[in-house]
């Protein structure tokens, strides 16, 4: 049986859990959300809530960005 766990854009990671999940800070996150790269949900809260899809592209971008590249570059690819 299928959960929305297993659907790789639930957001099912808070802002700290998911910095924390992969190695960056919760103002690098909210950067690409202010680059428009990514767009959290909003809890009913208004917490951030990120997917593994969006990680996976926050962990990319850092990738680029620790090789020279600037953000702006790192968000068009």
């Amino acid at each position: 049986m299928s959960t929305a766990f297993d659907d790789a854009d639930f957001p099912a990671y808070t802002m700290g859990r998911a910095a924390d999940m992969i190695g960056v800070t919760p103002a690098f996150l909210r950067s690409l959300g202010a680059a428009g790269l990514i767009e959290p949900e909003r809890s009913h809260g208004g917490h951030r809530r990120y997917s593994r899809h969006q990680l996976q592209l926050a962990v990319r971008v850092r990738q680029l960005l620790d090789q020279g590249m600037l953000l702006t570059a790192a968000c068009r690819i």
